[in-house]
């Protein structure tokens, strides 16, 4: 998995399949390993482009600023690394924000866009959530414990019916080698304060797709339906899905995004 020296930084970030490109775009506290359910299956009809955003995964961004629009900037800087003109874009949570943002600004540079679990503001429910998880980690939260905590904001309750499945989850979580930690949890964190897109909108031209779930705790059904109103971009609820729709519903989530993208040609 490759690194490139852009805008300053090592961006790193993981790549998979073949075909017409799509960018993916992870969340808040998350890396490129996140798309680990629904890769797969995209992989068969597109060429993933799968970074890490600064200050997560090996995207360390030691000393860099970290913000929306630096996350954007870095997303642009790699594709056009890579040659690439035109990409369609996927973003989740925090990288539905990031998405927007680029989608925005570069206009001609995003082919068909799909946003998944986000919104173009946070409420201030969703943004003291974050803000407590953020600070809990700082005080030296025990890890187990904290991670627990994260996950029912992240899940489904489903997932919480199998204890043994939900203690292999946390011990992954734990284990995992390019865990964010707690200051870089804290960058994240105070880049996506206040963030307000609303006005930006409107300055998307590309087709797009909201994917919400219907028992999401951040950025709830109705919040995301009034947040989108006044747009164009149709909105679709996979299944019983909460925050993390791909874990949730990896096969809902796959099969809904490449139903979406099948017509794109470059």
């Amino acid at each position: 998995m490759p690194f490139l020296s852009v805008n300053g930084i090592d961006l790193h970030y993981a790549t998979a399949g073949d075909g017409p490109p799509l960018l993916m775009i992870a969340g808040f506290a998350s890396d490129h390993v996140s798309w680990a359910p629904v890769a797969p299956a995209l992989a068969k009809a597109r060429r993933l482009i799968m970074p890490d955003n600064r200050a997560s995964g090996q995207t360390l961004a030691v000393g860099a600023p970290v913000s929306l629009h630096h996350y954007a900037e870095d997303c642009l800087a790699l594709i056009d690394r890579l040659g690439l003109k035109t990409v369609d874009v996927l973003g989740h949570s925090m990288g539905g924000v990031i998405a927007m943002e680029m989608a925005a600004t570069w206009p001609d540079r995003v082919g068909k866009l799909v946003l998944a679990a986000t919104a173009p503001s946070v409420s201030a429910h969703s943004r003291d959530v974050i803000k407590s998880l953020t600070a809990l980690r700082e005080a030296g939260a025990p890890e187990a414990d904290w991670t627990r905590n994260f996950f029912t904001w992240l899940f489904q309750p489903a997932f919480f019916d199998d204890a043994r499945a939900v203690d292999a989850a946390v011990g992954m979580a734990m284990g995992y080698p390019n865990r964010q930690s707690p200051a870089d949890m804290r960058r994240q964190c105070d880049a996506m304060d206040n963030i307000d897109l609303r006005n930006k909108l409107s300055s998307i031209t590309a087709d797009t797709l909201i994917l919400a779930g219907g028992k999401d705790l951040l950025f709830p059904l109705d919040q995301v339906e009034t947040a989108f109103a006044k747009t164009p971009f149709r909105i679709e609820v996979v299944g019983d899905a909460a925050h993390s729709i791909h874990w949730d519903e990896p096969a809902l989530f796959a099969h809904a995004v490449s139903e979406f993208l099948q017509k794109s040609v470059y």
